[in-house]
């Protein structure tokens, strides 16, 4: 497969580069709070259970009361209808939960003592159209896993759509919910984001679920405490992509963004032709990868379309597993950007585990008409590796190049032209602590002089990858 790189985009791998506000909520996975749902009270009487209590996959809500309380206790969910890519129509609703009670009390005697999930159809003004419950089986203290269904018929289009879980005030015990569903049945419209508790505010996850996952964990973090994990065995007689991805942040159509993300990764398939990459259209399998995309949507809670379709920066992988390390880019929003959504990703047939943490969308201060930042002039550059702008530039025949080691180390100093293609290798071994200067004389590692034209020299280190941009004119 051609490896298409996007001539217009150019890589910036950095330790700790800050130029704005990061706009990626969560961005650290450490809120665990479910997205897209809300404690229905400040007593908080809910919870998301990651234990082996799950019906599907990994989590389930929990809401959990020892004693009666002065308010019901469970979990609201934000408005379904138009969210994203839903598009609640007319018609049969099918509405469905699976349940589980653990010590209940029994027998109810009104709906303050009882346990279930209630669906909540509303017009644009907030009258109500229709509303059910599916109420849990109370007549035993304890029950396993048990699925509730009805449905909802509609003439109007609702315009929200709310899912209520709900214990009542006096209520106890603890039960589980999972796999909360709704959408129109004679053909899909819509469903409920995150009923099965799998995601944290701020995110969405896609994953097969047979043998293979994607979700947050606390087993390994590069900052705080949870990261996202991914694996897939290579037992599997079917792999496919593995998702998790953020909501959508909005972005200024024409302005610079660097995006970015730490990934860690082990015994995932590698190759010695693997390095990591520039920014790439090309969806190649069994890459590990940091994706993202722009959306255009002037709501963007209320759509998902795109502009440029998906952007790959691929990890390393010449070798199965790899410490801690940060992956950035820097890319113009185009004209019809109103957003960007990143995502850690697997690609189909990628096996193996690896971590994502502390993602980072930031805008970028940026010298001006070049889209690339001056290393050398921005106070917020740390002072360890420092690759600075070349002398002369423009220039002809030859150019000087400087770097800045804060300690003995390998590093690589390598051009590639705009299209990511390499040119040649300048420096590739150790070198000492202090300040390097190395003369590029505008040739190929053939020897060959290259033609005019915008060149990117790129200084990878232990600590991350740095990048300028340099003009040739013969």
């Amino acid at each position: 497969m051609a490896m298409r790189k996007i001539a217009t985009i150019v890589l910036l791998i950095s330790l700790g580069f800050v130029y704005g506000q990061n706009l990626i909520g969560n961005a650290g996975l450490e809120d665990l709070t479910p997205a897209f749902w809300t404690p229905l009270n400040a007593t908080m009487g809910g919870d998301v259970d990651v234990s082996a209590t799950a019906k599907y996959g990994f989590s389930s809500f929990m809401i959990s009361k020892a004693s009666a309380t002065t308010t019901e206790e469970g979990w609201m969910s934000d408005d379904n209808a138009n969210l994203f890519w839903n598009n609640a129509g007319t018609g049969t609703f099918a509405v469905s939960v699976w349940y589980k009670t653990d010590g209940v009390n029994t027998s109810p005697a009104n709906d303050d003592a009882k346990i279930g999930v209630v669906y909540t159809f509303n017009n644009a003004s907030g009258t109500e159209l229709a509303t059910t419950t599916l109420w849990a089986d109370q007549s035993a203290a304890s029950t396993d896993w048990t699925e509730l269904t009805g449905v909802v018929i509609l003439s109007e289009a609702p315009e929200q759509v709310f899912v209520k879980q709900v214990m009542g005030k006096d209520a106890t015990g603890t039960v589980y919910f999972d796999g909360i569903g709704c959408n129109t049945s004679d053909s899909w419209t819509m469903g409920v984001f995150n009923g099965g508790a799998e995601d944290v505010d701020g995110w969405m996850d896609w994953y097969g679920g047979n043998g293979n996952y994607t979700y947050v964990t606390d087993a390994e973090a590069n900052t705080g405490t949870n990261s996202i994990v991914m694996a897939q065995p290579d037992t599997m007689t079917s792999m496919s992509e593995l998702v998790y991805y953020s909501t959508p942040a909005p972005v200024e159509a024409g302005e610079w963004y660097k995006i970015g993300v730490w990934v860690k990764t082990e015994g995932v398939v590698d190759s010695s032709d693997w390095d990591r990459t520039y920014i790439m259209r090309d969806a190649i399998d069994q890459r590990v990868n940091l994706c993202y995309f722009f959306h255009t949507n002037a709501d963007l809670n209320a759509g998902w379309d795109l502009v440029g379709g998906d952007k790959f920066v691929y990890v390393d992988q010449r070798d199965p597993s790899t410490g801690w390390t940060h992956y950035v880019v820097a890319e113009q929003a185009p004209e019809e950007a109103t957003g960007i959504s990143v995502r850690a990703r697997f690609n189909n047939n990628t096996t193996g585990t690896a971590y994502f943490d502390d993602f980072s969308v930031e805008k970028m201060a940026t010298s001006p008409g070049t889209g690339i930042i001056d290393v050398s002039a921005n106070s917020g550059v740390p002072s360890d590796y420092v690759l600075a702008r070349n002398y002369p530039n423009p220039f002809n025949p030859s150019t000087h190049i400087r770097f800045t080691c804060p300690s003995s180390d390998r590093v690589k100093l390598e051009i590639r032209n705009v299209l990511g293609q390499h040119v040649k290798t300048l420096v590739d071994s150790e070198m000492g602590k202090g300040n390097h200067e190395v003369i590029w004389n505008g040739d190929n590692t053939n020897g060959q002089p290259v033609a005019s034209g915008v060149y990117i020299y790129s200084l990878v280190t232990n600590k991350g990858l740095f990048s300028q941009k340099m003009i040739l004119i013969r």
